[in-house]
């Protein structure tokens, strides 16, 4: 699973007090420089647990197993999925540092999982929280960069 940790920085709500669609999240994240690739998309959903972000899909195999890409890619649409909280909609700077979290760990899992020698237990390591310098740590410390260039009015 692709899990939440936690950002450095706190979000703020957005001024006029809307809430964004996924579409419109989506277009603010690229406004901020997250690359958002055509395979992958972002759904609103309102079950996950309060200390949990956004998730992507969920891995589970016997110890050993290799983790392949096909593994993460939904068979009935070939996108791979991320689930979003829903109040994560309400913040702009929420939006662009989830969806530039789960982007950058998902890149980073995309260079090892297209070699197809990643056995679970390293995926595991990868993505799971409160490991330091994993790409779950690295990936918030990017959110918090991709945040404060937008308070900046940076761009990229």
């Amino acid at each position: 699973m692709i899990a939440g940790q936690s950002p450095r920085l706190r979000w703020s709500e957005n001024a006029d007090g809307k809430k964004r669609t996924i579409e419109e999240g989506k277009e603010i994240a690229r406004r901020h420089g997250v690359h958002i690739p055509d395979n992958v998309d972002f759904f609103e959903y309102d079950e996950l647990p309060e200390y949990m972000t956004a998730r992507g899909p969920k891995v589970t195999k016997p110890a050993g197993s290799i983790v392949f890409w096909s593994d993460l890619v939904n068979t009935l649409t070939g996108k791979v999925p991320f689930l979003v909280r829903p109040d994560i909609l309400e913040s702009d700077e929420a939006i662009v540092a989830v969806f530039g979290h789960e982007i950058y760990e998902l890149e980073a899992l995309r260079a090892i999982l297209k070699k197809g020698k990643t056995p679970i237990e390293h995926f595991i390591g990868h993505t799971s929280p409160g490991i330091p310098g994993n790409y779950h740590d690295e990936a918030w410390d990017y959110a918090d960069d991709l945040v404060e260039r937008m308070r900046k009015g940076d761009k990229k």
